[in-house]
């Protein structure tokens, strides 16, 4: 029954939210068992989540500089079994190309080196939305384990489970990373909710300063609209005397 309930919800959120497709504005849903949105007031993001989150942990890295959540859905007690973990700070745009405006080769490098020194069997260039590219990758499930002394392979260790991670940025610049945590990443179901989840992601960071520069430019529009008004009554008046 478990299992059901979940498939069911997850089949929802994908009815209801279009895979890498344009950006909509996020409401809000109350339901908890189905498609809901969870907003970050600490990090400034939404996401639409297949359920609501059971639990939610800030900062669940080791390394004090890494800075995001934990939207834990399935747990049984410190085993995740399904979450998402987003990072708003995951790599240097200075140091990875500009997945939408760079060049082919550079974005082309960038990717093979991810597989051959990141620790990924798959790393492609994918369309977030219709607007904005980022980066779909998957970990190996078989790591190589090498002699520090000699270089040389020495084996290779099966990993316990794999993990699919989306990078991109924001309009507003932002370096973001969203990890799907999941027992069944050979799913597609999941896989395909995860990426609508990826193309639901808004970046809420300085929305404030963009709405002040809104109003303040509305406001000069209307001050600009009324000085010429007043211009032209005081030169009808003028040429009527």
């Amino acid at each position: 029954m478990r299992k059901i309930f979940f498939l069911t919800a997850l089949l929802m959120m994908i009815l209801t939210t279009t895979a890498f497709a344009e950006e909509a504005p996020a409401e809000e849903t109350p339901a908890e068992d189905g498609p809901y949105v969870y907003t970050s007031e600490d990090f400034e993001y939404s996401i639409t989540c297949p359920i609501k989150p059971v639990a939610v942990v800030r900062n669940p890295w080791e390394e004090p500089e890494r800075r995001g959540e934990m939207l834990v859905f399935i747990n049984e007690g410190f085993d995740i079994q399904y979450a998402y973990v987003i990072q708003v700070n995951a790599f240097d745009t200075k140091k990875v190309p500009d997945f939408n405006k760079g060049s082919m080769v550079a974005i082309g490098n960038y990717l093979l080196n991810m597989k051959h020194s990141g620790g990924f069997a798959v790393a492609d260039l994918v369309n977030i939305t219709k607007k904005n590219k980022g980066v779909y990758a998957v970990t190996a499930d078989k790591i190589q384990v090498l002699n520090k002394e000699t270089g040389e392979l020495d084996g290779e260790l099966i990993a316990e489970k794999q993990y699919a991670f989306t990078y991109f940025r924001t309009p507003q610049g932002r370096c973001i990373s969203i990890q799907l945590i999941s027992a069944n990443l050979e799913d597609k179901i999941y896989i395909d909710t995860y990426r609508a989840g990826v193309a639901s992601f808004q970046d809420n960071s300085g929305t404030d300063n963009q709405k002040d520069k809104k109003d303040k430019k509305d406001k000069k529009d209307k001050k600009d609209k009324k000085d010429k008004k007043d211009k032209k009554d005081k030169k009808d008046k003028k040429d009527k005397k």
